[in-house]
């Protein structure tokens, strides 16, 4: 079995587009990532299905975020989060693999 690494989530309606976005990107960089594939799920869905698959990492994309070239970054065991540049997001999480 292969061991996701990171989740793919958002609080927004009508963003897979987004979310189908960032997962190429991590599957391009070879980072093991997945995601609901439900149009509008429940963020608290998306952290309860982490929390239950030992996802280590979970990046949240929303609207301001969207709008504001950013992305939430958050640890699902200490459930501490960051707001990092849209850009860096790979390198940020390889780095946060690495260390783990």
């Amino acid at each position: 079995t292969t061991e996701t690494q990171v989740f793919v989530a958002t609080p927004q309606k009508n963003f897979l587009q987004e979310r189908l976005k960032i997962i190429a990107e991590l599957w391009d960089a070879g980072i093991k990532a997945e995601m609901l594939y439900k149009n509008n799920p429940k963020l608290l869905t998306q952290l309860h299905y982490c929390e239950k698959a030992d996802i280590p990492l979970m990046v949240i994309i929303g609207e301001q975020e969207r709008n504001e070239g950013v992305i939430k970054l958050r640890s699902v065991a200490s459930r501490e989060e960051v707001t990092i540049n849209r850009e860096s997001l790979v390198a940020e999480i390889q780095k946060r693999l690495s260390e783990s």
